[in-house]
Formats: structure tokens, C-alpha cells, sequence
């Protein structure tokens, strides 16, 4: 299954599977993921699963969505892409993987933390998402 891993404030790494058709991001606390991070938008973005792949939109947030430092309208998602809501980055990953080891999470961490990654706090407002 399709997960959406973020670096969440406070919390360290959260991933959040994506057991939906439509998935609605942004600050509002009526998104199935919520970014609680002032350059995130109310309604910032919408993933859309058709078949087995993921397709991400922009709802014209205000500070854009970004699909591997690239600004996005539309996108279709590959396992690994990197993707900014604002300032929050956040990592694609398509099919279920076996867990990283700490050591190499906090590495990919690291290393996306030196190219401007904002730490963030995240809620999820629906019961079908769990922290893995």
C-alpha cells in the first residue's frame, strides 16, 4: 500500500498509509491529512488513486505544491519522489517496503534536512490512517 512519510515536530517520522480514492491535505482540520504548519494552505492539495497509481493536484495553494523541487498544477507520483507543501516536505513511497533500520531513516532525514526540509506537526483527523 501507498504511504505518504512525513517529519513531524515533536513526533519524529510519521507515515501515514493511503487507503483512499481522494485524500485531502492542508491545515484545515477537515483534511484527511492535516499539516499544521502556517506555510501549508487550508485546503493545500489532493492525492487521487487511480488503480495502483497516485496522482497529486495543487488546490492553488497559496505557497505551492512541489514534486522534486519542480512546482506542480498536476503530478503523477513514482515511489521515492519528494514532495513540498509549502515549506513541508514529505516522501512518496508507492508500494509497501520492508522498515528501514533508525539509522538509515535518520540519514535520509538528514540529508533532506540540509536542503531546507521544515520539521512539522501533523494530525490526522481520519480513523483510517494509522501511525505505523
Amino acid at each position: 500500500m501507498a504511504r505518504l512519510i512525513l517529519n513531524c515536530e515533536g513526533v519524529g517520522l510519521v507515515m501515514r498509509e493511503l487507503g483512499r480514492d481522494i485524500i485531502m491535505i492542508g491545515r484545515s482540520p477537515l483534511n484527511q491529512i492535516v499539516i499544521d504548519h502556517p506555510t501549508v494552505s487550508a485546503q493545500h492539495a489532493l492525492l487521487l488513486r487511480t488503480g495502483a497509481s497516485y496522482s497529486l493536484k495543487d488546490l492553488n495553494s497559496a505557497n505551492g505544491t512541489q514534486v522534486n523541487g519542480d512546482f506542480v498544477t498536476d503530478a503523477e507520483l513514482k515511489d521515492g519522489d519528494s514532495i513540498r507543501f509549502g515549506s513541508v516536505i514529505a516522501v512518496f513511497a508507492g508500494a509497501y517496503r520492508k522498515p528501514c533500520s533508525s539509522h538509515g531513516i535518520r540519514k535520509f532525514w538528514m540529508s533532506i534536512s540540509r536542503k531546507g526540509a521544515q520539521p512539522i506537526a501533523v494530525a490526522m483527523t481520519s480513523a483510517s490512517f494509522n501511525l505505523v
